[in-house]
């Protein structure tokens, strides 16, 4: 196959934020967003997202 026939490949990439989202609305420490982003590290996730707070806090938890 020549690299003019090859097709992109396509990167995944895992935004934690939705899961501090989720566990903040469920008012639980359950989903862990860190064992959240070592999960989609060691399922092979080519990028890893979070967006800190202004107020450089986590999410409020119980």
């Amino acid at each position: 196959m020549t690299s003019s026939s090859m097709k992109p490949r396509v990167l995944l990439g895992v935004n934690i934020d939705h899961v501090a989202t989720l566990r903040q609305a469920r008012g639980t420490r359950y989903p862990d967003p860190v064992q959240a982003a070592i999960l989609a590290e060691e399922a092979g996730a080519d990028g890893i997202t979070i967006h800190p707070r202004e107020d450089r806090q986590a999410h409020p938890g119980p």
